[in-house]
């Protein structure tokens, strides 16, 4: 009897001890645990970033604007203005100067779009004729007149 009392007894520390193993390896953990949490708690964005990283896919390639503008030619027309009288008045494409009329007649270079024919620096009445333009274009019409008075006008610019 003495033996099977002791064998229970054996097993029975036996089991104790593995229950302690079990719960200092659990106490053990959740030590890590709180560590981890702790170091992450000093960089919020590169836990964030660690986050998103592994839980979304990589982004997409995508080709910038820039890239898109050089890679297609654009295409330039050839027009000549023409100011009656003569005056300063300012031709722009894209908020840039591309020409003055100050000679009274211009040939310039444009690109599709809008034009504007900037005489707000001019005290008087100036025509703005479209003298010359290439073939494809539907606007400007051939002899197309703007009139100026101190103010700025839009003109198109279409094939």
């Amino acid at each position: 009897m003495r033996r099977r009392e002791n064998l229970l007894e054996w097993m029975w520390n036996t089991v104790q001890q593995g229950e302690r193993q079990i719960i200092r390896g659990m106490v053990l953990a959740s030590v890590l645990l709180i560590l981890m949490q702790l170091s992450v708690v000093r960089d919020p964005l590169q836990f964030y970033m660690a986050v998103t990283s592994k839980v979304e896919a990589p982004p997409l390639e995508l080709p910038s604007l820039a890239d898109l503008t050089l890679s297609e030619p654009v295409k330039t027309w050839q027009v000549t203005l023409k100011a009656t009288p003569a005056a300063p008045v300012r031709v722009l494409q894209s908020g840039k100067v591309i020409a003055t009329l100050a000679k009274g007649e211009q040939q310039i270079m444009i690109q599709s779009g809008q034009i504007q024919l900037d005489g707000t620096g001019v005290s008087q009445t100036i025509r703005v004729q479209v003298i010359k333009k290439d073939a494809q274009l539907l606007e400007p019409r051939l002899n197309q007149l703007v009139l100026l008075e101190g103010n700025i006008k839009n003109v198109t610019v279409r094939p």
